[in-house]
Order: structure tokens, then sequence, then C-alpha cells
């Protein structure tokens, strides 16, 4: 395999959504995992895509790659299994008929809330004051009544978004903590959060691409062979699961589980047979990750026409004994699949530390770069 690798630290911020906070739609949730959209744009135009292209972005989380294309004129497609992440990313994606959404919005903010008492879970009731949490209850209870799904989900996001500016979580990975601080009540919240939506719909300028999410296993994609022109994408990191329970209390709010233990990679379940040859001296508990990995990069080799571009944004993994190598691993995992591996491009170097934040080692965050070659 030969294999260019070149450092390009100063497109690291593109691998993070800090360049987003601000940004209208896209901002309506953000993922600490995902990329921005500016790293979508500027593959877009380096790969020349247009209006008669499909991007696909198997792992799609709060929509950044499907809004992105949208924004670009070009259609996309994104997968996701994580209900909640799923949820933001088609309110951000919907068409909506504006001034019907903000007739609905003002007559659900003009409504009559009675703050209301129910049991919720502690990790919910840890997290907001008293009031807050019954006004959040009021809210909640009215929207989930709402027959029209479109409205409704939209509500839900804005009141999600709300809600957690009134808490006192403060998320630190996987772990939800509680910082008791003052915090505003929850009804003037919701209603600038939901009439800033608005306006950011207003303002939004898509040149009438396709673009939409659905629920799909990205090992096993609904697209027909041969029919995706790029893939941009960011698998889940090795050894980073906060993702999976970080959102639980947007998810209670929304009114929906969590992800299905079996949809999620490297949960434990999954068939490393075909990669045992790979894994070295790898920790075995790794191995079930790279074998969820690599069938998904068999079917994205399946889905891709011949030229496409892919490109995956990864990083090492650290693990007790030292970094554990992604980044090429995976790139040789594409060979395997039928792709052509072109490059890395290393974004980031973080040191790998021990619970007792001893230094043992450096992992890499890189963007892989790879072909379908012709048949």
């Amino acid at each position: 395999m030969s294999l260019k690798i070149t450092e390009k630290l100063w497109l690291g911020k593109l691998t993070t959504p800090l360049p987003d906070r601000r940004r209208p739609i896209y901002n309506w949730f953000l993922m600490k995992e995902s990329f921005s959209r500016d790293l979508v744009l500027l593959l877009a135009e380096t790969w020349n895509l247009g209006k008669e292209n499909l991007v696909l972005d198997p792992f799609s989380g709060t929509g950044t790659t499907p809004l992105a294309c949208r924004e670009a004129g070009i259609n996309c497609v994104g997968y996701e299994v994580h209900p909640a992440l799923l949820l933001a990313a088609r309110v951000k994606l919907r068409d909506y008929n504006l001034e019907e959404l903000r007739e609905k919005v003002a007559s659900f903010l003009k409504g009559e809330f009675e703050r209301r008492e129910a049991e919720v879970p502690g990790f919910v009731a840890r997290v907001f004051p008293q009031a807050v949490l019954e006004e959040i209850i009021s809210a909640r209870e009215k929207i989930l009544e709402m027959d029209d799904e479109s409205t409704r989900e939209f509500l839900l996001l804005g009141l999600s978004n709300a809600a957690m500016r009134c808490s006192w979580a403060h998320k630190d990975g996987a772990a939800i903590k509680v910082v008791k601080k003052p915090v505003p009540p929850l009804f003037p919240e919701l209603s600038r959060q939901l009439r800033r939506m608005c306006g950011d719909l207003e303002k939004f300028r898509g040149k009438g691409s396709r673009s939409w999410v659905e629920f799909c296993d990205a090992r096993r994609m609904k697209l027909p062979d041969s029919s995706v022109d790029a893939v941009i994408t960011s698998p889940p990191y090795l050894g980073k699961n906060e993702y999976i329970s970080a959102y639980r209390i947007e998810q209670w709010i929304m009114g929906i589980e969590g992800p299905a233990p079996g949809d999620l990679i490297g949960s434990g379940g999954g068939n490393f047979s075909e990669v045992v040859d790979l894994m070295g001296d790898k920790p075995k508990e790794t191995w079930g990750y790279f074998g969820d990995v690599f069938q998904v990069i068999k079917e994205i080799n399946r889905v891709c026409k011949e030229g496409a571009n892919v490109c995956v944004v990864v990083s090492d993994g650290c693990f007790p004994d030292g970094p554990v190598e992604v980044c090429s691993t995976l790139c040789e995992l594409a060979e395997k699949a039928g792709l052509k591996a072109k490059s890395i491009v290393i974004v980031n170097k973080r040191y790998c530390t021990t619970p007792t934040r001893r230094k043992i080692g450096i992992t890499k965050e890189g963007l892989l770069f790879w072909k379908k070659p012709a048949a």
C-alpha cells in the first residue's frame, strides 16, 4: 500500500463543530464529536461536486453534511441510528412553509401552561430547578400531543435547546455533572429560541438540491450498487462512546429512547473474523470495532461509483497501554475492501494519558482519502 502521509494542523479546527457555533440552523443542535460545514464545502469544492452528484454520509449525526450539501446545491443522503441526533437532523433539513410554521409557533407560545409535577428520571430531576422542571413538563406534554410531526419535532428541538440553557447540567464526556448557578425562566428562553429558529430558516439559502436523512445502519445501507459520487463521514472514534449517553436529557425532553446497543459500532457483537490478520498487537477489545467499521467500508465500496472520492475523519484510540493505531489500519481495511487508499492528512495531535494524567503517547486525528478504482 503506497500511502502519502502529510500534516496540515491548520485544518484541525474544521474537524470540530466550533466554526458552526454561531451559524444559523447548524447550531440548533451541535455534537461536540462532529466536523464543520466548512470541511464539507472544502471537500465539495476540491472534488468539483455539483447538482448532478450524490454525496453519502453514513454517520450523519445531526446533519452537518446533508445541510452543507443543500447549501452548495449538491444531493446528499445521511444515515444515522441515534434517535435524538436523527430527530435534530430531520428538523434542520425539512422544507417548511415558514408562514404556517410561524403561526403555529405563535399559537403554541400563546397557549396556557400550568406548571405540572410528574415522575421523571433522576438524571433529569437533578439538573433542573423545580420550577423550570415543572415548566418543561407542561410544555413537553402539550407538544407531544400534537399530530403534525413537522411542527411537533420543530418545537421539541426548540424546547430541548431552551431547557438545556435553563439547566445546571455540565457535560463532561459521558458524565453529566450538576453545576448549580442562576438560570433564566424557561418560557422567555423558549420563545426566543423558537423565534430565532424561524428567523434562521428565513435567512438560509439552499440551492434546490435534495438532501435527506433516515434511520439506517451503516453496515447495511439501503442504497443500490454504484450510486454514490462521494462520501464524507466520521465514524465513532475508537473507545469514544460518549455520544451514546451524553444526550439522554435531550432524549427525555424529546420523548424518545436511546439507540439500541446492537445498532452501535463496536458495541461488542461485531464479527471480527475478517480483520484478525490486521489486528497485530491491538487489544482484543478493539477488534469488534474494526470488524464493524470494515463492514461499513465494504458497503461504501459497494455503493460508490467508479472514481468516487471518500474522506473519513477519524482518530487513533487511547487505551491503558498507550495509543492504538486507527488511521493506517482503516486505510489497510479500505484496500482489503477494494478501495484505493490515497493519503492521510494529519490534522490534530493529542496526548494519550492514563487516568492519573500521565502521558503515554500521542494519538493522531486525520482525514483519510480513498478512491473507488475502475474495475
